[in-house]
């Protein structure tokens, strides 16, 4: 298998491992990725993303952690980091970020962030709509998109229409009942 390094159908071995859910194939690929390009970040990134995977938590830290201090900014980094330190059952607090990543949450602040989105809104919205803005609002959620519909339909403010047993096809708009 190519490397990076030209080959635009190198992503194919990672692709085909990560349909397979072949973990320890995928970790063992991008290590020697890493490997044979120590100073490209995205192949490093990548070896840690599989060691997450893998649910090597610990590994992905210390392998993480230089790459993150060396580029902070580097919003996959942090995912991963992120992944990785909920997989050990600790938080965002758990880390020392140079700054600390907005994560998001099933909580109030969620919910009012959906509510005020949807204020104003004279027609319903599409629910992706909604999970886009909240994308746009941090760096982390901490949530899958059907998780969120499910969490905002037991709240009365929130009003589903469409086929609610898909979440991607249905709108959301605020309740005018207070």
């Amino acid at each position: 298998m190519n490397d990076d390094n030209g080959d635009f159908e190198s992503w194919e071995g990672d692709y085909l491992l990560i349909q397979e859910e072949d973990w320890v194939g995928l970790l063992r690929l991008r290590k020697e990725k890493a490997k044979n390009n120590p100073k490209d970040l995205y192949c490093q990134w990548r070896y840690g993303e599989a060691l997450v995977f893998n649910k090597e938590y610990s590994n992905a830290i210390d392998f993480l952690t230089p790459i993150y201090n060396n580029d902070p900014d580097y919003d996959d980094v942090v995912s991963s980091i992120l992944d990785a330190l909920f997989g050990l059952g600790k938080t965002e607090n758990d880390f020392d970020w140079v700054e600390k990543p907005v994560v998001l949450k099933l909580d109030d602040k969620t919910k009012n962030s959906c509510t005020n989105f949807l204020k104003n809104k004279r027609k319903p919205v599409p629910f992706l709509r909604v999970y886009e803005h909240l994308i746009f609002q941090s760096d982390y959620i901490a949530f899958k998109e059907k998780d969120l519909c499910e969490y905002l339909k037991n709240d009365r403010i929130f009003v589903f229409s469409g086929e609610l047993m898909y979440f991607w096809d249905v709108d959301i708009k605020l309740s005018k009942e207070k």
